[in-house]
């Protein structure tokens, strides 16, 4: 068996309707079991759905509308009460709990509500949540438009570092010419560097009730590369198939990239600005050299510089030599109130916790 996967899918109204006008609760049923199975076999599941609008649809009993963006948000903001509780009754049968997040492209943009949304995911998986997520279509003003969920589930597999970025779609993957009018077109397997030839053969939008083409899905693909996770555009026609992707087999693209995500974060965390300093005592050197421990606030002699949560810190040891680098749970008024204190006592010195530790180790690299 493989090991565990923290895996986003990423799934298109097409996929969800199969081409209809309404969601198709069989073809979402079969999503859910196979999402159970890998749950079953030890895998972490994101998911990124998009069907909102399908689902206003089917439950204003298909309007006819101006085609205006407030028609859709209209619509989004009716179906998405509904594509949720389609969601949850589909999971429960298999015992799982989900739970939604919406979001827009500012929420990723601002970094205390960026940390937030990672926090949020991570304490869902780690208590066996399955996170269901989507835009905020019916507040956005900018986020409706060709692609949006591709580009949400790229942004969401580096927000929750994950391993995998799955993309399912009316296609077997990125062919050499369009399938749909050139017969002689073949499924192009592996990718490992996008470049401009390779984008010129994606075209615009794909189906009719999709906002998403192939041309959006190599735009994620270059996100997820560049952030270390592996992604795959493959077909929804069949869900069962989704299994079989993460073990490495069926049709699809596979876009591999040339580090994985840890290494790729460590290399990204080296290559950051320190915004301030933090000074470290002896046992707290050695837990982080010899036990590849989390920096906990116990272990702070001094804080140097004014930094924001989520700033890149430089730690420094008792000699004030480099030793390592990381990013900062807690901004440099609350550290300095904190240190050298126990992880214990943070929600009595600050009234609010982060944690118990001040940097994470999967948020730490070495000097």
């Amino acid at each position: 068996m493989s090991a565990p996967l923290r895996i986003v899918i990423k799934l298109g109204t097409s996929t969800l309707t199969t081409g209809s006008p309404h969601l198709n609760r069989a073809q979402m049923l079969e999503i859910v079991r196979a999402a159970a199975k890998l749950q079953q076999q030890g895998h972490q599941i994101l998911v990124v759905s998009s069907g909102a609008m399908a689902a206003g649809r089917e439950l204003l009993h298909d309007p006819k509308l101006p085609a205006q963006l407030s028609s859709k948000q209209m619509l989004a903001s009716v179906g998405q009460g509904r594509l949720i509780e389609v969601w949850e009754s589909l999971f429960a049968i298999y015992g799982l709990h989900i739970g939604q997040i919406l979001l827009t492209r500012a929420d990723l943009e601002s970094r205390e509500r960026y940390l937030n949304a990672k926090d949020t995911l991570g304490a869902m998986l780690e208590h066996g949540i399955v996170p269901v997520i989507n835009e905020n279509d019916a507040l956005s003003t900018q986020e409706i438009r060709v692609g949006d969920n591709d580009t949400l589930a790229a942004l969401v597999g580096t927000l929750a570092d994950a391993d995998m970025i799955i993309l399912l779609t009316d296609q077997k993957g990125l062919y050499t010419a369009d399938p749909r009018s050139n017969p002689q077109a073949k499924l192009i397997r592996k990718v490992h560097a996008i470049d401009d030839n390779l984008m010129a053969l994606a075209g615009g939008a794909g189906s009719a009730q999709g906002t998403g083409g192939m041309y959006t899905k190599l735009q994620a693909a270059r996100l997820a590369l560049e952030a270390g996770i592996e992604l795959l555009i493959a077909s929804g026609h069949d869900p069962a198939t989704i299994v079989d992707l993460v073990h490495g087999q069926g049709d699809c693209t596979r876009f591999i990239p040339a580090h994985k995500g840890a290494q790729a974060r460590k290399l990204w965390l080296n290559a950051l600005k320190p915004q301030g300093t933090l000074k470290i005592d002896a046992g707290a050197v050695a837990a982080l050299q010899q036990q590849g421990s989390s920096l906990l606030p116990s272990g702070v002699v001094a804080v140097h510089g004014e930094f924001s949560r989520g700033s890149a810190v430089l730690i420094v040891d008792p000699n004030d030599k480099p030793l390592a680098q990381g990013l900062a749970r807690y901004n440099a008024e609350d550290l300095r109130r904190i240190a050298g204190h126990r992880s214990d006592d943070i929600v009595t010195l600050l009234g609010y916790s982060r944690g118990a530790v001040v940097v994470h180790r999967d948020n730490l690299v070495m000097l």
